[in-house]
């Protein structure tokens, strides 16, 4: 149920995050004409083009980066708003907006999937929403009000945010069967020769020492699975999570270079907003992981 919205706004938003029309109209389920009209609709109703549009691609004018962030805030309150009057009639509503960080549904003791098994088994009206990203971009969205809660390694802990530890997971360095350190004995292999060869690295997780490793060539990846294809062209070395390694290990496309020095362990915590009055949904979701991390929930 929409008690406020505003689908010219909608539109304005959604065409911003998908970086244009062409995206806009799968998430939007309309078509680029009727996307356009609306755009139009809403210039016409502010009195200024919010974007440019046409063959130098989607870009917005410097008061339509207002107005995005304006309108951003707006339509997060209206959902809200929402749900607030609807949770009067003790109903489970409303948006549920989830980050994690990549290759989490493998990490032992993360019970994410069954968590979600146990919230969406009783009667609701939530809109569910998940969002892979970086720890920082996780707590910026968290901060804003673009997600509800976040679950992810946050070395940078913020004041605005609550957080409580759920996990550990444990990284090791790994190299392909392509590389020339595959085939060598553990006894061979010290951190003086391992630092010959070029590491990748995670751009939000920094894990492995910057003096581990040749400074030229080196990589920066976004996610586990552009580590994971470094790793395996043979050029690189690259740290992993253990449990996301196990694939390539079994098939003895990866090995580990055993180094009491290369093990590394990261903190998972769940996160939200201090300041935020919990939707039920929220609360419900946070209440749902802490139990079956407790081994009290099903």
């Amino acid at each position: 149920m929409k008690l406020l919205r505003n689908n010219l706004l909608e539109t304005f938003v959604s065409v911003v995050e998908c970086g244009g029309f062409s995206d806009a109209q799968f998430a939007l389920g309309i078509t680029q004409s009727a996307i356009s009209i609306r755009i139009r609709d809403l210039e016409t109703a502010l009195g200024y083009r919010v974007c440019e549009r046409g063959r130098g691609g989607f870009r917005l004018t410097e008061r339509g980066e207002v107005a995005y962030e304006k309108a951003r805030d707006i339509l997060r309150s209206a959902r809200d708003f929402d749900a607030e009057l609807l949770e009067l009639r003790n109903a489970v509503t409303g948006v549920l907006r989830i980050g994690v960080v990549d290759a989490v549904s493998s990490l032992p003791n993360l019970p994410i999937v069954k968590t979600l098994q146990k919230f969406l088994s009783r009667p609701n009206e939530v809109q569910l929403e998940i969002v892979v990203a970086s720890p920082t971009q996780l707590t910026q969205d968290l901060i804003s009000g673009d997600l509800s809660v976040a679950i992810a390694p946050f070395r940078n802990q913020v004041a605005d945010l609550s957080y409580t530890t759920l996990c550990e997971e444990d990284h090791r360095l790994y190299c392909g069967a392509a590389h020339p350190l595959f085939e060598v004995a553990n006894r061979g292999i010290g951190l003086d020769r391992i630092a010959r060869y070029p590491l990748c690295q995670r751009s939000y997780d920094i894990m492995v020492p910057a003096d581990l490793g040749a400074p030229e060539p080196r990589a920066t990846v976004a996610n586990m699975e552009a580590m994971a294809m470094l790793i395996e062209s043979g050029h690189y070395l690259g740290a992993l999570p253990v449990h996301f390694a196990q694939r390539w290990l079994a098939q003895d496309q990866f090995r580990e270079l055993d180094h009491p020095g290369l093990r590394w362990c990261s903190t998972f915590s769940l996160a939200t907003r201090r300041s935020q009055v919990q939707r039920r949904a929220v609360e419900l979701f946070v209440e749902d992981i802490l139990e079956i991390m407790q081994g009290r929930g099903q």
